[in-house]
């Protein structure tokens, strides 16, 4: 039985409430939620804390062995009371309608869904639909690509159903418009170059957990007219003209950093903030330091609470992309030095796995730093390979881990950043990264954390093997795009 078969025959015959508004999911909520002093409310998930990629399983073909999960849960979902939201992913031109069926037992994943998305103002058939029963006794989730439906089974982890929509926008609208969803936060930085204000658009890429939300609501002490605006934490889509489209009305960052953001305080303190697997102290008041529920807490936070956001979603136009990465192996900053070599580490993303995924922290790659990219993936790379061309964007990799055993501090990679941004940078060309390493960034020397320095007679070796990791994961993993192994 298909997903969207499925989804049919629920509209026609299960129980639904449609649109319960935000106050009412809040109540019905705080029935088996904790209030906080600032009178957020706290869940501590009972089935899942973090997605479950193992139990994922994206359908293609419509003989799918993976059908017969859905028709065994039929019976079950037909018997399921479901609340229905509505929503959209994006507010201006390129948005999806989103409609998801949640099990009503679940309010906090129906109003989590609610202020994660905008609303929409038009009507119209859903783009993207999702059927969340959090209670079911097995645990999968059915992507089905062909219709844009997903049926999330056994897991009330929010982080699954926030991207059942987000999966689908991304790559619709790479396949449909050219104009791929990238899983990268989105700023605008105004800043004095040279005695002149200059605006650039940065999209920051990153596995779940390498510092992207760090980064990217940091606002760096800079004073008006000079700002670090943050328009989006974690989905963007670029469109050929160069411009970001936001996905998210809100954000749902990992809490386990919030004492060291300031700028992300007021965010999830607010009082319609859903903290989800925080401990609440004894008073009231979470404790983000505390991570014995797990280390995957996260918050839906309320964007407009944030001291450096300016009311849009939007970046008019990208300039740069940031890469970050920690790969052992590189430097704290560097710069790619064609389209081509940006496309091929595009296309590796590479990383190490965190809490934000199950399993145990190792060397990842993942096309695109996007865990969510769908077949065809070669065609991201090409599409991106283009945009970088036309766009003539600048590209950057950043390490926020440790170069061999040396830590890059959050606070110099902070510092990197913006130098990035303001072109203050001394570059020198690494003749076996084949890339351009900083080596002094606002003043600073970058020695103490070069790899070659670190490293020292071990690096020709280390980078050597590290090539041929590269051009065999390129070769064997995205083979219609092989060509890009020449250039890492």
């Amino acid at each position: 039985m298909r997903i969207a078969g499925v989804v049919r025959d629920l509209l026609r015959e299960a129980d639904i409430e449609w649109n319960p508004g935000p106050s009412r999911l809040r109540r019905e909520a705080l029935r088996y939620a904790r209030k906080t002093k600032s009178g957020a409310i706290a869940v501590v998930t009972q089935k899942a804390r973090a997605r479950q990629p193992q139990r994922t399983k994206v359908i293609y073909d419509a003989n799918s062995e993976y059908y017969s999960i859905a028709e065994r849960s039929y019976d079950y979902l037909r018997k399921t009371p479901f609340y229905a939201v509505e929503r959209c992913v994006g507010a201006g031109s390129t948005r999806f309608r989103i409609l998801g069926l949640i099990e009503r037992s679940y309010p906090h994943l129906a109003l989590m869904a609610h202020m994660n998305f905008f609303p929409c103002e038009d009507g119209g058939e859903p783009d993207i639909v999702t059927v969340d029963a959090p209670s079911y006794s097995d645990t999968w989730i059915l992507v089905e690509r062909p219709t844009s439906h997903t049926l999330i089974l056994g897991s009330d982890y929010y982080g699954e159903l926030k991207m059942s929509f987000l999966r689908f926008a991304m790559n619709n609208a790479r396949d449909y418009y050219y104009s791929p969803g990238l899983h990268a936060g989105s700023k605008l930085y105004r800043v004095r170059v040279n005695g002149s204000l200059r605006e650039v658009g940065v999209l920051i890429f990153g596995l779940s957990g390498t510092g992207k939300t760090t980064l990217t609501v940091e606002s760096h002490g800079l004073k008006p007219p000079e700002g670090a605006y943050l328009r989006q934490d974690d989905i963007v889509i670029l469109s050929r003209d160069g411009r970001a489209r936001g996905t998210e009305l809100n954000l749902y960052p990992k809490t386990d950093s919030v004492p060291e953001l300031p700028p992300l305080q007021p965010a999830v303190l607010h009082q319609d903030a859903v903290l989800e697997n925080v401990v609440i102290r004894e008073d009231g008041t979470p404790d983000f330091s505390d991570l014995s529920i797990t280390p995957n807490a996260r918050a839906l936070a309320i964007r407009e609470a944030i001291t450096n956001v300016d009311g849009r979603v939007d970046l008019d136009r990208v300039n740069a992309l940031v890469f970050l990465t920690r790969r052992p192996e590189m430097p704290p900053l560097a710069r790619l030095t064609s389209p081509e070599q940006a496309a091929a580490y595009f296309m590796l993303g590479e990383s190490y796995r965190t809490s934000a995924e199950a399993g145990k922290p190792e060397p990842v790659r993942v096309p695109g730093f996007d865990p969510f990219m769908l077949e065809p993936k070669w065609k991201s790379g090409l599409i991106m390979l283009d945009l970088i061309k036309s766009l003539d964007l600048e590209v950057f990799v950043m390490n926020t881990g440790y170069v061999k055993n040396k830590k890059v501090p959050p606070e110099l990679s902070k510092k990197l950043l913006l130098a990035a941004v303001k072109g203050d940078v001394e570059w020198r060309k690494d003749e076996h990264l084949r890339i351009e390493v900083a080596v002094k960034a606002a003043g600073m020397s970058l020695d103490d954390y070069l790899p070659s320095n670190i490293y020292g007679p071990e690096y020709p070796k280390a980078i050597s093997e590290l090539r041929k990791e590269r051009i065999e994961f390129i070769e064997k993993q995205l083979p219609y795009i092989r060509f890009l192994a020449e250039f890492v």
